[in-house]
């Protein structure tokens, strides 16, 4: 079974995004809202960290707003699961959403693993990487 870490905007600021991966069969999801301690970054920032390093795969849901611990994340997912720096993470799942801004970035963010812009798109290419 694959491990499979959710990053990314809370659930219900998103019209609770998460819940649809965690229906499909076949996958061990680690959700940080639930799977580690929220109390502090004292606790969160290793629990999530390990969990990071400890998954198969990341689907990252940045959303449209600021998301500098998802951002973390990703970063280091892409530094533990590539073999040398540039290389595109194959076993990475980021939502670009159309609306997300600034467009600029979207070109480097797209090297570093597999862009898709609709939760169904991600949810179909996760069920591709078993």
């Amino acid at each position: 079974m694959k491990k499979v870490y959710l990053a990314g905007q809370p659930n219900e600021y998103d019209n609770n995004w998460k819940d649809d991966f965690k229906k499909l069969d076949g996958f061990d999801f680690y959700d940080p809202e639930i799977d580690s301690d929220q109390t502090s970054s004292e606790t969160f920032f290793p629990e999530d960290l390990i969990a990071v390093h400890n998954s198969d795969i990341l689907v990252a849901n940045p959303s449209t707003k600021p998301s500098e611990a998802t951002w973390i994340e990703i970063g280091y997912f892409m530094a533990t699961h590539t073999e040398k720096p540039g290389d595109t993470c194959k076993n990475m799942i980021i939502i670009w959403k159309d609306e997300r801004e600034p467009k600029w970035s979207i070109e480097f963010v797209r090297k570093a693993g597999f862009l898709v812009s609709t939760f169904e798109e991600a949810r179909s290419k996760l069920q591709e990487l078993v």
